[in-house]
């Protein structure tokens, strides 16, 4: 016997350090980047609705500022505010939805105030992208994928669309100085950004890169030569503004391409680490399986100890009162108790108002903390021999020792004043109270059995619901 215990020793001391260590530390280093990982790609979705919301307004910018306004143009901002309200639902980012808010439906705004939007929204995608870790790379390839997706070709794309929005704005052939200068500002950002685009050689193609860079260069160029030093404009607005729609269109082509690869390099790690994951689960499982072989002779002891924990799983979570499984497990015994002692209990039912309304219109978060309100209430309202128990969803049960229905009735009122007092807010600041109906009776002054008086108290609480509710009611034989 004694060396069989030397034995299980010695296996523990191997095994159990070594579940530990492979299971705590190198599954949850796995884990942490499979979760950083999908943090990444989901970031990704978002930046890209995000996106195609602030092409359509940096394409609505340029629309409302041509001169020669058409109902093609109408109808084109009509569809354009109509795609990125679609998206702003879809994404529940209420920042976004609020920018867009800014100017309702139907209204043209003027071009620096959709400018100041396009850089609200470009510095929320910005910061989706930084809490998301997506600039926070090990990978070569990764960190100039989401450099030029999070700092670069957005903000090509953006002095872009702005000198569209500046240049489509041209009148009798003209543009105002001011205007030209304007443009003159945006070459130059542009032109700052393109020198440092020979670095996404690392990762994609050089003929790519090289075209980009021509393309925009081309592009420059013509701005150049046919809108800043030409007095006399022969281009209209709307021709102005196809002709740079369609670099900027190049420019997003690339954009959405090196999405794809940065969401395709996310994608193959999940695998890999993945993978990984499921090995260390299988050692896990050969070492717990090893544990359970070398301890069969306990295993038998080891469950009646569970059992026992589990007969002491008595305590509602949430709230920190006692659950209905104390009560059938444990009301017969002190049931006993009272008799010997010839005291009286007072059961009260309480049972919170309209309580799926609060769940319905503010969430069961609020829901979850008007419970628990109820259970601070409850348990500040009464005597440390008394019970209070979550009975099931919003109801509650209170036994109270020593207590007649006239000391039941002030202490019932008493929980619902200080209950109807207490002031929620939703999580939109909306404030709103709730109220409480109680149904009483007295074990064994209405019944000889405690569960036929549980029943009572429910019938009397039956009644102050379906007269009015936020009352007491002490049950009568008349009900």
């Amino acid at each position: 016997m004694f060396k069989k215990y030397i034995y299980l020793f010695v296996n523990l001391l191997l095994l159990i350090p070594g579940i530990i260590f492979v299971y705590s530390y190198a599954y949850n280093y796995i884990d942490k980047d499979v979760l950083l990982l999908e943090k990444k790609s989901t970031a990704l979705d978002e930046m890209k609705d995000i996106y195609t919301i602030i092409t359509n307004l940096q394409k609505i910018r340029g629309l409302s500022n041509i001169e020669e306004t058409s109902i093609g143009i109408f109808d084109a901002i009509e569809e354009l505010e109509k795609e990125n309200y679609k998206i702003a639902d879809k994404l529940h980012n209420t920042r976004v939805s609020k920018i867009l808010s800014r100017h309702p439906k139907g209204t043209i705004a003027d071009f620096q105030s959709y400018t100041s939007d396009i850089e609200a929204l470009l510095l929320i995608y910005k910061l989706t992208a930084y809490n998301a870790h997506l600039t926070l790379n090990s990978d070569i390839k990764e960190f100039l994928l989401s450099k030029s997706v999070t700092n670069r070709l957005p903000y090509i794309a953006e002095y872009f669309a702005r000198i569209r929005g500046l240049a489509s704005s041209v009148h009798d052939h003209k543009l105002d100085k001011n205007v030209k200068l304007q443009i003159e500002n945006q070459l130059y950002m542009i032109e700052e950004l393109l020198k440092n685009a020979q670095e996404m050689r690392y990762f994609s193609n050089a003929n790519v890169i090289d075209t980009l860079i021509k393309t925009q260069e081309k592009e420059i160029q013509y701005i150049t030569n046919e809108i800043i030093n030409k007095k006399t404009i022969t281009l209209s607005g709307l021709e102005i503004f196809n002709n740079i729609t369609r670099n900027i269109e190049f420019i997003n082509k690339l954009y959405y391409k090196n999405m794809k690869e940065l969401s395709n390099y996310y994608q193959t790690n999940i695998e890999k680490k993945e993978f990984i994951k499921l090995l260390i689960v299988f050692i896990c499982i050969i070492s717990i399986i090893t544990v359970i072989l070398i301890n069969l002779f306990y295993f038998s002891k080891i469950q009646k100890y569970i059992k026992k924990v589990e007969h002491l799983n008595i305590v509602d979570p949430m709230t920190g009162l006692y659950n209905r499984r104390f009560l059938e497990n444990f009301i017969e015994k002190l049931i006993s108790q009272a008799q010997r002692q010839e005291d009286p209990i007072t059961i009260l039912m309480i049972d919170i108002d309209f309580f799926k309304k609060v769940n319905d219109t503010y969430g069961h978060d609020v829901g979850d903390r008007v419970i628990t309100t109820v259970a601070e209430v409850l348990q500040k309202s009464i005597r440390k021999s008394d019970l209070a128990i979550r009975y099931g969803g919003e109801e509650f049960m209170l036994l109270l020792h020593s207590a007649n229905h006239k000391d039941a009735y002030k202490i019932a009122q008493k929980i619902k004043d200080s209950f109807e007092s207490i002031e929620f807010h939703s999580n939109n600041e909306e404030s709103f109270h709730k109220t409480l109906s109680i149904g009483i009776s007295e074990f064994p002054k209405d019944a000889d059995s405690i569960w036929e008086c549980i029943k009572l108290a429910d019938k009397a609480l039956y009644v102050a619901k379906t007269t009015g509710r936020n009352k007491i009611v002490t049950y009568s034989k008349d009900m």
